[in-house]
């Protein structure tokens, strides 16, 4: 870009008052620009970015949505003009916010901070987002921008980021399935998901199990024992005496599978709960809420991790059953679901859940 043609361009453009001849000179001048834009001095692209911005305010809609087309993948291009067009409404801002190598990651969480979801879901789309710009994503989007921002493989997130992730999936269950699958996803909180995951999500979460390296694995272990929370909820009633029981009988080596029969025959749910976590290694609050839920999926991955007999567990799922359609003399389908359960699979499911409970020992110790 000239002096004689560049700079009396934008100086006509600044005077012109006819919106017609300025949507011209403003195509002219940004042909120019780009023809010329290695060559640009330090001068002509300052003006160029001044003047530019404050004509292209006064244009309408489809001129502003032409501009950002334009120069949304520039790699060299005036910062004003791509933030005002950031901030501008989401068809024009759109392009920008999704491909703009200008905008860093300052602008856009101005953008995320006051902007509107759309303007959110184009950022969440970006092909890199650091961990600044994913954290206020999460932290201010909705379920369908977080569902956008699971799907971008180049998200970055940190491991708070990820947690509220992850919290978020219990009920926005659509970003269960993206999240399982993404590769820096902490193998700890993957098997957290399994308590509440949908069928689907949770064989998935078995199968990446079985695929996990030895010594990644062991480094999630670490994380989970560093990550372990020691919040604890208010127990029922007889809790600490039904503890201490049961804890003797463990002890005595006189705790098994027929004693939680029977202390569900006799309708005593909380022995049984006890029970359970003793001989899977995990806390109450885990199985507790794997039986409120009735969750006979997650039940089965315990029984099966610590080499409950199928038949026994049969016997286990039908007395604890709460489906009125439930055919008690029909166990084929539980069999079945029972002994698709990979062994190994579900004891590495089970050896985050019992890293709970060796914390909560540590902190009551």
């Amino acid at each position: 870009m000239s002096q004689s043609s560049g700079l009396l361009k934008l100086a006509d453009l600044a005077k012109e008052t006819s919106s017609e001849r300025r949507r011209e000179l403003l195509r002219d001048i940004t042909d120019l620009y780009f023809d010329n834009q290695n060559t640009c001095s330090e001068v002509e692209n300052e003006h160029f970015g001044e003047i530019l911005s404050q004509v292209t305010t006064d244009m309408d809609a489809e001129i502003r949505k032409e501009m950002a087309e334009r120069f949304s993948k520039q790699k060299a291009a005036p910062l004003r003009l791509l933030q005002q067009l950031a901030n501008d409404e989401i068809d024009i801002a759109g392009p920008v916010l999704r491909h703009s190598p200008i905008l860093q990651d300052k602008h856009l969480t101005d953008v995320i901070n006051t902007k509107s979801q759309e303007h959110m879901r184009a950022i969440s789309g970006r092909q890199d987002l650091s961990t600044e710009v994913t954290s206020s994503l999460v932290k201010k989007g909705d379920d369908e921008t977080l569902l956008k921002l699971a799907h971008n493989a180049g998200a970055q997130f940190d491991r708070t980021s990820m947690e509220s992730m992850v919290t978020r999936s219990e009920t926005a269950t659509d970003l269960q399935a993206p999240l399982v699958e993404r590769h820096d996803m902490p193998a700890d909180l993957m098997n957290d998901m399994y308590l509440f995951a949908e069928q689907k999500v949770r064989a998935r979460i078995l199968e990446r199990n079985e695929q996990i390296d030895p010594e990644v694995l062991q480094q999630a272990l670490t994380q989970a024992r560093k990550q372990a929370s020691g919040k604890s909820d208010p127990m029922p009633e007889g809790f600490h005496t039904a503890k201490h029981q049961i804890s003797s009988q463990l002890a005595q080596g006189n705790l098994d599978g027929t004693h939680l029969l029977k202390f569900e025959r006799d309708q005593d749910r909380l022995k049984f709960t006890l029970g359970l976590a003793a001989l899977a290694k995990i806390n109450y609050q885990i199985v507790d809420r794997i039986l409120q839920r009735s969750d006979m999926d997650a039940l089965a991955l315990i029984c099966r991790a610590i080499g409950f007999d199928p038949s026994l567990f049969v016997t286990i799922a039908l007395l604890l059953s709460t489906d009125p359609n439930t055919n008690t003399g029909d166990s084929g389908p539980i069999r079945e679901m029972y002994n698709a359960i990979p062994v190994s699979a579900a004891q590495r499911t089970l050896r985050f859940w019992q890293m709970r409970q060796k914390m909560e020992n540590q902190k009551a110790a």
